[in-house]
């Protein structure tokens, strides 16, 4: 059904009534009237034949000086609406000497204001040049006082706050400093507002500061609660200039407003990360020895920052066995890993820690050397063993065990890498050598020679060429075997007087010779030195016993970074010869033949009474005939006695 259009006329016309009777009751409620000042307050001028004033030209109820912004304009005791200027340093000092003179009664002091009104608020600025050379002439010193007036409001005005901020504690904790200026100086007795927005609290607990301000800057310490930025705002107050809507226009002092001064931002941190630098004691440690570590407090991060006096306790794991090969292949924790997902990374290395150490500390750069133990906690000290390796530690602060507040700070595990240069250390191995000479009792011009069984090299010994970033030497390639003589030239009997003793090899002299040193490689395995086996070079080795006395053969390796030194003993028994020389047969003498005096013609010559080979053989068979005969008799006798 179609609407009537005056339907619409009456709705429009109550929607302007209603605007009209809102707008009405809004004027009505800024509608107010205005006193005449009191005396002192002003000066008269004429202008255009018009007797007119300068200074206060109203009073409000409340005391407060009305001075004209309307050079010319007729005055009236009521005005429309209350409305604020715009804030700046001009009308800044107008309020300011609006307030501070409001009791005076000097009418040049309140002339001199109206003048610094028409001079900055004026909205006829022509009216107000002409009006102006009468009043100046009229009254010569009002420019002067109106210029000391302005210069007054000027150090005495807050044109401005200005903030800062300062650590003392890291990033843990600070203060922001406060102070009013105006220009030139501090500005003592403005009231300001510093607020926070972000992890941190002032002292007191929260996150907004009010204070008046003082001849030096205030301080307000603040505390982080957290990590990331902070914002600072501040809010001081400062006289403003409020507009009385009149056919005239006039200006007084508004009230105290609030204005934002400088603002700075900042990043906090409360947490931190701790962590230690390690420094193997020593560098090489042979097989049976304890480990030690040098272990230094720091902290991970340029914002990370140790509370004073708060005590960490640190763990340390040992590792050792670690192969040459896997000094290139470090493992680093991840951001924010845990030290048991860390030690479960390595273990599916194949390495689990074999010793342990701990170390507190309650500040940064606190050094302590910790010795390895065998069990955490324990006191029993752990002992490199004998296979040798490449042994690391690392370090690490469990956030879940730390005590006391030092929850509040340590929000996460802080582990150290595996393998890392400065904390690994080499375990030198332990080597055993066997041997046994192949003839201890050769004769002489024998070849000789020695077969010698070797353990406890790494197996892959010969091949690591060093690492300079660890400070690992290459390994040494070879081992000797060294022959020596003992004997005396002279006396074959007095041989045995010389026969080796000592484990050292003795010096050369005439009853001690070194017959010769050979290189063998220095690894596991059985070596054959002497009878034409080849040396580590690839030559023949030939050894021959060429005088009587006593050669013994000695097994020396000089030790590297990762093996240590080792010998066979210089009188070991199996690896002693004895050559003896054998005497020379001596040959027997022809018997003479007997010489008959009587008969000069020789007669044949009587048989020796030594038996002939073939008297031997003859007695040999017949008493093997004996002895059969003897056997047979018996067989038969035990047959008899069966039957």
């Amino acid at each position: 059904m179609a609407t009537k259009p005056w339907r619409y006329l009456s709705m429009l016309a109550a929607i302007v009534i209603a605007f009209v009777m809102m707008m009405a009751s809004s004027a009505s409620a800024f509608a107010a009237t205005l006193n005449e000042p009191p005396p002192g307050t002003n000066l008269w001028y004429r202008v255009d034949g018009r007797n007119l004033l300068i200074g206060a030209i109203k009073q409000l109820p409340d005391g407060r000086l009305a001075y004209c912004m309307k050079a010319g304009a007729d005055s009236s005791s009521d005005y429309s609406a209350e409305r604020p200027v715009g804030d700046n340093e001009n009308i800044r000092r107008i309020a300011w000497l609006a307030n501070r003179y409001q009791n005076s009664r000097d009418a040049k002091t309140h002339a001199a204001i109206g003048v610094l009104v028409h001079r900055y608020m004026e909205f006829d600025v022509q009216a107000w040049a002409r009006h102006w050379a009468v009043i100046s002439a009229q009254y010569p010193d009002l420019g002067a006082i109106a210029d000391r007036l302005w210069s007054e409001a000027g150090v005495n005005l807050p044109v401005g706050l200005q903030v800062s901020s300062q650590m003392v504690e890291g990033k843990r904790s600070g203060w922001v400093d406060v102070l009013v200026r105006s220009n030139g100086k501090a500005l003592a007795g403005v009231p300001y507002t510093v607020s926070l927005s972000g992890p941190a609290r002032f002292d007191d607990g929260g996150q907004t500061v009010s204070g008046v301000s003082g001849n030096t800057a205030i301080r307000h310490a603040w505390h982080a609660t957290g990590a990331g930025e902070v914002k600072v705002d501040t809010r001081y107050e400062v006289p403003s200039v409020l507009q009385l809507v009149s056919n005239q226009d006039y200006a007084c002092y508004g009230s105290q407003s609030e204005v934002s001064g400088d603002g700075i931002t900042f990043k906090v941190r409360k947490d931190f990360t701790p962590g230690v630098t390690t420094v193997a004691s020593r560098k090489i440690v042979d097989a049976g020895e304890t480990v030690s570590d040098e272990v230094t407090s720091t902290v991970t991060g340029a914002d990370s920052h140790w509370p004073e006096g708060l005590g960490l306790q640190a763990k340390g794991y040992y590792f050792d066995a670690i192969r040459a090969n896997e000094l290139g292949d470090p493992l680093k924790p991840g951001d924010g890993e845990s030290v048991e997902a860390f030690l479960e990374r390595i273990a599916k290395r194949g390495h689990k820690p074999a010793a342990y150490g701990s170390a507190a500390f309650t500040g940064l750069g606190q050094r302590k050397t910790v010795t390895a133990v065998t069990q955490p906690g324990g006191d029993e000290q752990y002992r490199t063993p004998s296979r040798g390796g490449i042994g690391t530690w690392v370090w690490a602060f469990d956030a879940s065990e730390q005590a006391g507040k030092a929850g509040e700070y340590v929000t996460k595990d802080a582990v150290s890498m595996f393998l890392e240069a400065e904390e690994t250390n080499v375990n030198r191995a332990k080597v055993e050598v066997e041997s046994t000479i192949t003839e201890h009792s050769p004769s002489l011009g024998a070849q000789l020679s020695d077969t010698i069984t070797v353990t406890g090299f790494p197996e892959d010994h010969g091949e690591f060429k060093g690492d300079e970033e660890f400070g690992i030497g290459a390994d040494e390639e070879y081992a000797k075997v060294s022959v020596w003589w003992s004997g005396d030239r002279d006396d074959p009997g007095s041989d045995d007087e010389y026969r080796p003793s000592g484990a050292e090899v003795p010096q050369e002299d005439e009853h001690h010779k070194l017959i010769g040193t050979w290189d063998v490689p220095a690894r596991n395995g059985r070596i054959r030195v002497g009878a034409g086996a080849l040396d580590a070079h690839g030559d023949p080795v030939n050894i021959v016993a060429e005088e009587h006395g006593w050669y013994a053969f000695v097994w020396t390796f000089p030790g590297d970074d990762r093996v240590m030194p080792a010998a066979s003993a210089y009188d070991d028994q199996w690896e002693q010869a004895r050559v003896i020389e054998e005497p020379e047969e001596e040959k027997p003498e022809e018997p003479e033949e007997p010489v008959d005096e009587e008969v000069e013609q020789p007669g044949e010559p009587e048989k020796p009474l030594a038996s002939t080979g073939s008297d031997v053989v003859f007695a040999v068979v017949m008493a093997l005939m004996a002895l059969a005969s003897g056997i047979l008799i018996l067989v038969m006798a035990h047959r008899r006695e069966s039957l």
